[in-house]
């Protein structure tokens, strides 16, 4: 083995105290370049090999238990799924009651649109005229009729006469009949 040639002004490469200082600087320098995982497991194979060897061994670092921490996350998303199925089946019965509600509202509506239909109907000459008739009115032959000229007076137009009568319409018919020995009341 050559020794390194020694550095002008510098230590004696043969002097035994320059030699462990220059070793530990070494393993310093490698110390440095590890990374904290390197470090982790040459700390363990250390205390392996010292719990083999019948030393004492060194204190471990507190484990901390993971177990609050799963627990904790396993009620949020416990809490997560319960809300998720609520609002969805809360969001299924406002459909349901949507469709109810518009089949009400289709219901509504054709039921006005045929009360407005038969409004239409019985408002309708030919019909107010039928139903006058049943009633026992009759229409005028000859009318009057009336202007207002523009001093404010009025004026008649036409000789009114008297309408002819038809037959009256039958009386209502009652259906009950008084029993007998009782008189009809008076007026009726």
């Amino acid at each position: 083995m050559t020794a390194a040639p020694a550095r002008v002004g510098g230590p004696s490469p043969r002097d035994p105290s320059q030699r462990k200082s220059q070793a530990k600087a070494e393993e310093n320098d490698k110390a440095r370049r590890r990374t904290a995982g390197a470090e982790r497991a040459y700390a363990r194979r250390a205390q392996r090999a010292q719990n083999l060897r019948g030393g004492t061994p060194a204190p471990q670092q507190k484990q901390v238990s993971k177990a609050p921490f799963v627990v904790l996350v396993m009620l949020v998303l416990g809490a997560g799924v319960a809300g998720i199925m609520y609002f969805s089946t809360q969001a299924a019965a406002d459909t349901y009651r949507l469709q109810e509600a518009r089949a009400e509202a289709e219901r509504l509506t054709l039921q006005m649109e045929q009360l407005r239909r038969e409004v239409a109907l019985l408002e309708s000459p030919t019909d107010l005229a039928r139903r006058a008739g049943e009633m026992g009115l009759v229409e005028p032959s000859n009318p009057a009729r009336l202007r207002q000229n523009p001093d404010g007076t009025v004026e008649e137009f036409g000789k009114p006469s008297a309408p002819t009568k038809s037959t009256p319409p039958p009386p209502p018919s009652q259906t009950s009949t008084p029993p007998s020995g009782q008189t009809p009341p008076a007026g009726g």
